[in-house]
């Protein structure tokens, strides 16, 4: 099977369907009489077939070029267009020829018959991880355009979130670059001939000092270790993302720092409530709502919390009854408990999803003035303790001989 697939060739098309409309496309086969027995198996009239040169550089979307994809890919489903047109005209418009031919991958596969989310989940290397889930969740729900354009508000806000931590973080992290490197200088060459000077005077030093001149052969080794974590920890998150292994890492390791972590709650909520919307707006029942709503927020504590409420209503307790959630706060099974039997289930939602938007946007807004001034007084004590150890005995000193 293996070796089969491997010795499969890409073929060009053109063809006719029984109405008359002519479609054109690629289909992987093994020879060119494949191809047309496969595009005859489709009730298709083969019009030509022809080999094409193998495009296995298709670069993968990642980023900015992503997000103007899924945002051009959101308008173009909305206004009804076929999702596989909307695909070619979207790979004609990216300046980069390898990244138009991801989406022309993608574009064929739906031509030859293939369904949306299968067409993704085929080529999910080309796509960020996870996106074929959120393709399927959409069209599950008939509201594919709302979770595309949901899922562009993520992106957007965690975007500049990320643009807020590191305008930040970017200064204070120079400082603290630079300060580790001249503690250790300091640690390495200025230490050793303090201590000396102490030793000739045989002075009584305070605890601080005898603390700083104990670690100041570590402080190189510390300096170069700050560094290198620094830089690794940017190269394992670059990576992680690109594993699909992000959301985890927020949801466990980001979420419980303060300041940061109440933003990234807000959001995930938001979406979380939008997507439950959606889900309800269709014409889905509460918990096949909750699932979709936990696949398209892609959040392992979110879902588990959906699991949760899932579960209180199988077991025939109210939701305001459910265990105790992660993420998710109090208020929202009690408010959506209540909504339900009013039968104002998708305005609730709409409003509860506002409303945490909001509250995001307003934490996003505060935690760049409030982690820049938080880092420099960390950097400041660091300093400022450092040269109080090395110059409080020499102060003595000369105060004694005086």
């Amino acid at each position: 099977m293996q070796d089969n697939e491997q010795n499969l060739n890409r073929f060009a098309y053109q063809a006719q369907t029984t109405q008359g409309q002519t479609l054109s496309g690629v289909i992987e086969a093994a020879t060119a009489d494949e191809a047309r027995e496969s595009l005859q198996d489709m009730n298709l009239r083969v019009i030509e077939v022809e080999q094409t040169q193998d495009a296995h550089s298709a670069a993968p979307l990642r980023g900015g070029e992503f997000m103007a994809f899924n945002q051009q890919l959101a308008q173009l489903t909305s206004a009804g267009l076929p999702v596989e047109v909307g695909l070619r005209l979207i790979a004609r418009d990216m300046r980069s020829g390898r990244l138009s031919e991801s989406v022309r991958r993608v574009a064929a596969e739906l031509e030859s018959g293939l369904s949306l989310p299968d067409a993704f989940e085929k080529h999910r290397a080309l796509f960020p991880p996870l996106y074929g889930r959120l393709i399927d969740a959409g069209v599950r729900s008939n509201q594919l355009p709302a979770v595309l354009f949901n899922l562009g508000q993520h992106m957007e806000i965690m975007q500049r979130l990320r643009g807020t931590l590191w305008r930040a973080a970017s200064y204070p992290i120079i400082i603290l670059v630079g300060v580790a490197l001249v503690l250790g200088f300091i640690g390495q060459f200025i230490v050793p001939q303090f201590e000396e000077i102490f030793r000739d005077f045989d002075a009584e030093l305070p605890v601080m000092t005898l603390i700083v001149m104990s670690l100041a052969k570590w402080m190189m080794p510390i300096a170069i270790g700050v560094t290198s974590a620094i830089v690794l920890g940017m190269m394992s998150w670059s990576a992680l993302s690109a594993a699909g292994k992000s959301q985890s890492i927020l949801d466990y390791a980001v979420m419980p720092i303060p300041l940061i972590g109440a933003v990234l709650r807000r959001n995930l909520v938001a979406r979380w409530c939008d997507a439950l919307k959606l889900g309800v707006q269709s014409g889905l029942d509460l918990p096949a709502s909750l699932e979709l709503a936990g696949d398209a927020v892609a959040s392992p504590l979110l879902r588990l919390d959906g699991q949760a409420l899932i579960q209180t209503l199988q077991a025939g307790r109210p939701l305001n009854e459910h265990p105790r959630l992660m993420v998710a706060p109090e208020a929202v099974p009690a408010a959506i408990h209540l909504a339900s039997h009013q039968h104002d289930l998708p305005s609730l939602l709409a409003n509860l999803s506002q409303m945490y938007q909001q509250q995001a946007e307003l934490r996003l807004a505060t935690l760049q003035s409030t982690l820049a001034p938080i880092l420099l007084i960390v950097l400041a004590a660091l300093i400022g303790s450092v040269i109080s150890a090395l110059f409080l005995p020499l102060v003595s000193l000369m105060q004694s001989v005086m």
